[in-house]
């Protein structure tokens, strides 16, 4: 075997034990990412408990099928905890380390917008458990006239039409 066959070899051994350990590594990074967010999540129905909240529901899915030019996408949403207070119901979104100090970052708002809309509640709590914080997000959403129609034009029509039929029929004109 001459060198340059060496080399090419050594490079190829490398890459390939170069992917498998930082394949190994990622794993190991999700399962330990994994574990501690099912040790929050424990320690969040506690919490929540403590608080006077009830759970509802832990990891609760709720089917959506997006369609695409008319093809079915199949897929789910899934919060963490579904919790009652009193008469109020929330979906909770369990949060820890740096994402947890920011309940109102895009990312994170548009996560919980879609719980909000998906899940119908009175609302959407943030739990840092870091920091056993809860954050009450609220969505007042005021959606955009349907292609810019005003109801007024419509409604006088349907009044004059209303009064016109009234005049005929009540004051004797057709009597």
């Amino acid at each position: 075997m001459r060198s340059t066959d060496l080399l090419i070899l050594g490079v190829i051994i490398g890459a390939f034990l170069l992917y498998n350990i930082s394949k190994l590594w990622r794993s190991w990074a999700t399962s330990r990412r994994v574990v501690k967010a099912g040790k929050a999540e424990a320690a969040a129905r506690k919490f929540l408990e403590s608080e006077g909240y009830t759970v509802l529901a832990v990891q609760e899915r709720v089917p959506v099928v997006t369609k695409i030019n008319g093809k079915p996408h199949k897929s789910h949403i899934q919060a963490d905890l579904l919790v009652q207070k009193g008469k109020e119901i929330f979906v909770v979104d369990v949060k820890t380390g740096e994402t947890a100090l920011k309940p109102s970052a895009p990312d994170i708002r548009r996560q919980l917008l879609e719980y909000f809309l998906v899940y119908q509640t009175d609302g959407v709590i943030v739990l840092d458990m870091d920091n056993k914080k809860l954050y009450r997000m609220e969505f007042e959403i005021k959606f955009p006239s349907s292609k810019g129609k005003k109801l007024a034009p419509y409604l006088v029509t349907f009044c004059a039409g209303a009064v016109f039929a009234w005049i005929i029929f009540k004051g004797g004109f057709l009597s």
